[in-house]
């Protein structure tokens, strides 16, 4: 095997890309020949770059396999996840890149974690990093606020970072119950096919194709940085781990609604809901129509039937035309 083939070797046995420097340190050749050499791999459409400078990346295959990226910076306060998530889809057309489930998953998952940077962080700004390449779609949304493990620490008398760690992962687990479940962060764990976050100087990440947890210290004492990757061909579905984590210890209630949802596609965010609700105090009851709807969130469902419901204990909120995952999420929310 001539050394080309050494370094094509390389680039196809990574999943994450290889450097220039790390071929010259594996291989023990001169910077610029490695690097003329993946000049080469790159005309015979062997390989493609991704990136600039020494800290430039190659992977196999053609640069027809492209990268749709994007990144945002937006002020946390009077941010809206559903408007942010809408700005996502329509700059890098997700629609077109994702298939119904992966799409499905990546919604509630950069939803979720959105909103726990909204609500909980208190950071100025929230930094969001979307990628889809021809494996993967992954997003990362970062804060400099106070901290995951401090805001646990703080909101249920937690002394030990790693015990707050682990609390953060229990579900049903938040410092603002009014306004929260609690399992946003558990279940977007769940779903997606890698979870990593960092904070508190710690790196905890979740691999759930290995079935795996990797613990790590890293220099990152400010702020929550959250990155979630989902497979474009996942075989993961919400409603499974919803099943599996949940049970069927639930009962359906068979009521009808008046509000017609059917040319909304998809609702996902807490912010969707509010909006939805303002000026319908003075009803005594609210009747949901979901037909047409193809996907509702977590986070929606939990805000009307459950935070919504606490603060309206005489109010009826009934619903008709949902799906059965529809369904299945508003009666979680219910519980």
């Amino acid at each position: 095997m001539d050394t080309a083939q050494k370094i094509l070797a390389l680039i196809r046995k990574s999943k994450d890309g290889v450097t220039a420097d790390s071929i010259e340190e594996e291989l023990g050749f001169s910077r610029q020949y490695i690097v003329r050499l993946l000049n080469r791999l790159i005309s015979q459409g062997e390989i493609h770059r991704r990136g600039k400078t020494r800290a430039a990346k190659y992977y196999p295959g053609k640069a027809g396999n492209e990268i749709h990226h994007l990144e945002l910076i937006k002020e946390r306060q009077g941010l809206s996840e559903h408007v942010v998530l809408d700005e996502v889809t329509k700059r890098m057309r997700l629609d077109t890149l994702l298939n119904r489930n992966c799409l499905v998953i990546f919604d509630y998952a950069f939803t979720e974690m959105l909103n726990n940077a909204i609500d909980h962080s208190f950071s100025r700004k929230v930094w969001i990093n979307v990628e889809v390449d021809h494996a993967n779609a992954t997003f990362i949304i970062k804060d400099l606020g106070i901290g995951a493990i401090v805001s646990i620490k703080r909101g249920f008398q937690i002394e030990d970072d790693f015990l707050a760690l682990e609390h953060l992962f229990k579900g049903k687990q938040t410092t603002a119950k009014e306004a929260h479940s609690g399992q946003g962060i558990f279940f977007t764990s769940k779903v997606v096919d890698t979870y990593k976050i960092a904070t508190s100087n710690m790196e905890f990440t979740i691999d759930n194709i290995k079935a795996d947890e990797f613990l790590g210290d890293i220099k990152q004492r400010k702020g929550t940085t959250v990155t979630c990757k989902v497979k474009l061909n996942t075989r993961r579905r919400i409603k499974d781990v919803f099943d599996k984590y949940t049970g069927d210890d639930y009962e359906f209630n068979q009521n009808i609604v008046k509000i017609n949802l059917s040319k909304h596609k998809r609702l996902m965010s807490r912010s969707e809901a509010k909006r939805l609700l303002l000026g319908l105090d003075d009803y005594a009851v609210l009747d949901f129509n979901f037909k047409n709807v193809d996907e509702v969130g977590q986070g929606f469902c939990d805000e009307i039937f459950r935070v919504y419901a606490k603060r309206n204990p005489g109010k009826v909120l009934s619903y008709h035309g949902a799906s059965d995952v529809i369904r299945y999420m508003i009666e979680r929310s219910r519980k």
